[in-house]
């Protein structure tokens, strides 16, 4: 994997057109930019949830995201190397996907440099008392239901996805007191992979930022990106640092 490293995630963009729509997919296009604008290679990783819905169907040609993948590939034009790991909104890739990838993930993955260990999450799963949603999870990613919702005219399949989608955000409008508890478990989860000799352990999904130093390691909770702010992290072999753009 080039060097440096970029992280970034929860951008759900919509396939809707709107003006909102095309503000988001400008300040993409500019944070590529600024990425590609002084360096010939590094990569770049997407932590999940790139789209507020995606599914894939079987031998799929075309897709309602086509200027945000042409941009992609412009990026891996100049010779970026594009990663991406799945998130809960965006897990049903496939082939028409993965070609403007390097490479993608389902599931956890880890970077290791200089001896040093990333672990890299979506981060969707972890709260233990989120038993509905680790349910849910299951469910819906798994071949059975892959399968029979890949039958559903899209129009039905996009209202399913669309109420599942609404009543999550609900989980991002938190107390303070939940928060901290959320940042308590997150803590716990990633001392055990500090334990495992990882350096780093980052996330998404929570849409918000945090970031922990423990003695052997370092959480790293990236806020969402939108047309107001990119939220982003950067590993340059040596150290991982956290930005705004």
């Amino acid at each position: 994997m080039q060097l440096p490293i970029y992280f970034f995630g929860d951008t759900h963009f919509k396939s809707s057109g709107s003006n909102q729509e095309n503000k988001e997919l400008e300040k993409f296009s500019k944070f590529l930019d600024s990425i590609s604008e002084n360096n010939t290679k590094g990569s770049i990783f997407i932590m999940g949830d790139f789209f507020d819905y995606y599914f894939e169907y079987q031998n799929q040609t075309t897709s309602n995201y086509e200027k945000i993948f042409t941009k992609i590939q412009q990026i891996k034009d100049k010779g970026f190397e594009i990663y991406f790991i799945a998130g809960n909104h965006d897990y049903w890739i496939g082939k028409y996907f993965k070609k403007y990838f390097t490479e993608t993930f389902l599931d956890d993955t880890v970077i290791t440099h200089n001896n040093k260990n990333i672990y890299i999450t979506h981060g969707d799963g972890i709260l233990s008392w989120d038993k509905s949603y680790r349910l849910l999870k299951r469910v819906i990613r798994s071949n059975i239901f892959i399968k029979t919702y890949s039958l559903l005219p899209k129009s039905i399949a996009l209202k399913i996805a669309d109420k599942i989608s609404y009543e999550r955000k609900d989980s991002h409008h938190i107390s303070e007191e939940k928060i901290n508890n959320i940042h308590t478990e997150l803590e716990h989860f990633a001392k055990g992979k500090m334990n495992q000799d990882f350096t780093y352990v980052i996330m998404g999904h929570y849409h918000h930022s945090y970031h922990k130093t423990f003695s052997n390691g370092e959480l790293i909770l990236l806020n969402e990106c939108n047309k107001e702010n990119y939220n982003y992290a950067i590993f340059d072999g040596d150290k991982l640092e956290i930005k705004n753009f």
